[in-house]
């Protein structure tokens, strides 16, 4: 199935099958309560460092830094803590991780779809329905963005979290729903089917990654927007985000230095 064909509304659920976990879906902000707790992991399950960015007016977007690791391969993790699915555009480098295409973060591109109270894991670059190539830190030359020609958004991950539109109800239905304004036991509403100094982000290895399509109307507004401006470790020292070693004192050796002994001098 071509991915690119896909038509508004008609958006992906995934299973992942290197990964151990349950299947995913494709197709005001509270500081204190996200609808979505998100984390940059590795293959092992381990989190990459995050740095939140003291933010003013934006009340419905969260920015971090992040530290990168060239090479590494790396997932984004995602919880719904909501009782209801909610969709997902998803951009690295500014492209869309389904489609490929330059990505604006609308309630028009394809989405993953997150069921309620799920977790998932987002992998790869989506290649068809059944494969993914992986996503890893590399230099901006090798990332998949630039291979494009795109450089307008290298280094950051975006998420964009979107709410289902509620389907209009006709005058029969709104009559019917009258009768029964009683809610039935044990039933439930939510019984939905489920070459600068810089980073970029690689299309790696092939994964095995299994995907159907669900119907799902995105509102138009984003419900909230996450961004992960990842860097290497380097270019977060230079940037003060983290505190990095300071340098070393001419009255305090370090390392191999410290047993007393004289250094190589420069450029021996």
């Amino acid at each position: 199935m071509n991915i690119q064909t896909l038509k508004l509304g008609l958006l992906w659920i995934i299973l992942p099958i290197s990964l151990a976990v349950p299947p995913l879906a494709l197709s005001k902000f509270d500081r204190k309560y996200h609808p979505v707790e998100i984390d940059i992991v590795t293959d092992q399950g381990e989190v990459f460092s995050s740095y939140p960015v003291t933010q003013q007016n934006l009340n419905n977007e969260y920015r971090a830094y992040l530290e990168a690791i060239k090479g590494e391969n790396y997932a984004l993790q995602i919880r719904n803590n909501t009782s209801r699915r909610i969709g997902l555009v998803i951009a690295v480098d500014g492209r869309n991780i389904i489609s490929g295409k330059k990505s604006y973060l609308k309630h028009t591109e394809n989405m993953y779809i997150l069921s309620p109270h799920e977790t998932q894991i987002y992998a790869g670059w989506r290649t068809s329905s059944t494969d993914i190539h992986r996503f890893y830190f590399t230099d901006i030359g090798d990332s998949y963005a630039h291979a494009f020609g795109d450089d307008s958004a290298l280094g950051v991950i975006a998420i964009a979290l979107y709410e289902e539109k509620k389907p209009k109800m006709s005058l029969f239905d709104k009559k019917r729903s009258a009768k029964s304004k009683a809610p039935a036991a044990g039933r439930s509403n939510d019984s939905v089917l489920g070459e600068k100094e810089e980073a970029g982000t690689g299309f790696g290895k092939h994964a095995t990654s299994h995907a159907y399509r669900v119907h799902f109307k995105a509102k138009r507004s984003a419900l909230s927007k996450y961004f992960y401006k990842y860097e290497w470790h380097e270019s977060l020292c230079v940037k003060k985000i983290i505190k990095c070693d300071e340098p070393k004192n001419r009255f305090w050796p370090r390392d191999n230095y410290e047993l007393g002994f004289a250094p190589f001098p420069p450029n021996y």
